[in-house]
């Protein structure tokens, strides 16, 4: 009887510990992802604020030349 909890508590030892390297395998993927997303919005920033540099900048000549 003894043999047999040994056994049950053993199994479910076995799966504790590959459900905490799968949730561990899963968290490292998600950090990663995050990652990417982070620099990829980043990257997205800089260029909206480019393109609004060169509208205002657009803008402004087009004040200057109504002016003139």
């Amino acid at each position: 009887m003894l043999d047999n909890e040994l056994e049950q508590l053993e199994q479910r030892v076995q799966r504790l510990v590959a459900a905490y390297r799968q949730a561990r395998l899963e968290l490292k993927r998600v950090q990663q992802e995050r990652d990417r997303l982070t620099a990829l919005n980043g990257e997205l920033r800089r260029r909206i604020e480019g393109v609004v540099d060169r509208v205002r900048k657009l803008e402004s000549e087009q004040g200057s030349e109504e002016s003139a």
